[in-house]
């Protein structure tokens, strides 16, 4: 009887313990199982796209909480104890972001919260430490004419994997390009797009070129680059518009010559206040401000074979006119002008001179002609007639043979010799 009862005990001592263990297996596999969902502490970066395409979102520092391998849980943005925006993630999207958009001097206080039906993890947003633009370390002051292109240098030669290079305009500093995992971004600067279209950026050096370039972009342009940190740089963009080109002469009323050098005017037109200046390669030769005088004289010898320039500029931009001297200033082209003009001479002597021939010739012809009509008359007229023709010819002797020949007899070229005898 002892012995059957002592078996029963054991038997139920046994049973408990099995159950007792098996209980413990079960917890043992939950909470291993939980362990292999536990949640990990989200992250908060700042972000430089804004996350609507909104006006008013683009003057506001872009905030964006991301966790890793986080199924059926929820991540949310708290402004204070209020839900601000949610996302509730799904087995298809492990790796969730939220998004905010916040003002730069924004005092209320965020948290990203990471949770599912277990646990859950909070990450507190620092406005200041995120949304703290970066300091330039280097300013650069860039001109650039109206319609032509410039480029921003970032002074990268090789862009890694690892860099981020942002490029921000105006002083809410919009983002107008990125090169993210050497992907490039075009984003432009403004709300109708203006410079998408006229931004090109070099995937290599991260360098940015704005061509057709008008005032609207003026202003200065930031470069971030983020790496193992980040550093920065500002450039101030002024777009001006073109000066007029400047117009070399060696015709020149201003400009006085000895004859034996080569004088040069050069002059600009519509502008005041600039720089006129002549120089040789880099060397000033001379200058003056435009003002009532708009012009600035040079004299060369033929024989100079220099390089001169002549140029406008202001505090911004410059406009330059070179020097082609075989053109304006050659020994060779002025003989050349000399000869065509001694030519002209000779040729207009030569034309007068077969022109009175002429003339002349017609006249003795006509003369002789009209000499032998008289003979014959004389001759076959009545003796009153001839007398009458000599009283006519003795009271004509003291006149011209050219006032007394008919003037349908004159050749034409010769009949202002009479008209101008006449008025003698």
């Amino acid at each position: 009887m002892e012995r059957s009862f002592l078996f029963l005990f054991l038997c139920l001592s046994c049973g408990a313990l099995d159950a007792e263990a098996n209980e413990m297996k079960t917890v043992s596999v939950m909470e291993g199982d939980f362990n292999t969902h536990s949640l990990t502490t989200p992250k908060i970066v700042r972000k430089y796209q804004p996350c609507s395409p909104e006006r008013s979102a683009r003057s506001k520092c872009v905030l964006e909480c991301s966790a890793r391998n986080a199924p059926d849980a929820t991540l949310t943005w708290y402004n204070g104890s209020s839900v601000f925006s949610i996302i509730k993630i799904s087995n298809l999207n492990i790796d969730p972001s939220l998004c905010l958009e916040v003002e730069y001097q924004d005092k209320n206080t965020y948290n990203c919260v990471l949770s599912n039906l277990i646990s859950s993890r909070t990450k507190h947003l620092n406005i200041n430490e995120l949304c703290q633009s970066c300091s330039p370390t280097t300013h650069t002051q860039v001109s650039v004419k109206e319609g032509d292109s410039v480029t921003l240098h970032s002074n990268f030669t090789n862009i890694q994997l690892k860099d981020q290079i942002l490029w921000m305009f105006g002083p809410r500093e919009f983002l107008i390009a990125e090169i993210l995992k050497t992907h490039v971004y075009i984003f432009g600067y403004d709300d109708n797009g203006r410079l998408i279209d006229r931004l090109q950026l070099d995937s290599q050096t991260g360098d940015l070129t704005i061509t057709n370039t008008s005032k609207e972009i003026s202003g200065v342009y930031k470069l971030q680059i983020n790496n193992e940190s980040s550093t920065c740089w500002s450039f101030n963009v002024t777009v001006c518009e073109p000066l007029p080109s400047p117009h070399i002469s060696n015709h020149s009323t201003h400009c006085p010559s000895s004859g034996s050098e080569c004088v040069l005017e050069c002059s600009v037109e519509n502008v005041t206040n600039v720089n006129l200046s002549w120089y040789e390669g880099n060397s000033l030769l001379s200058n003056i401000i435009v003002s009532d005088v708009n012009y600035l004289c040079l004299n060369l010898d033929y024989k100079d074979n220099g390089n001169y320039s002549c140029v406008v500029s202001n505090s911004f931009i410059n406009e330059t006119k070179n020097l082609i001297i075989s053109e304006l200033c050659s020994e060779q082209n002025n003989n050349h002008i000399v000869e065509i003009c001694l030519g002209a001479l000779a040729l207009v002597i030569v034309i007068v001179s077969v022109g009175v021939g002429f003339c002349l010739h017609k006249h003795r012809q006509t003369s002789q002609k009209d000499a032998g009509c008289q003979t014959a008359t004389s001759q076959n007229s009545p003796p009153e007639a001839s007398n009458n023709a000599t009283d006519s010819n003795t009271g004509n002797e003291q006149q011209p043979l050219i006032d007394r020949l008919p003037l349908q007899s004159i050749p034409l070229c010769c009949t202002h010799l009479q008209s101008t005898h006449q008025d003698l």
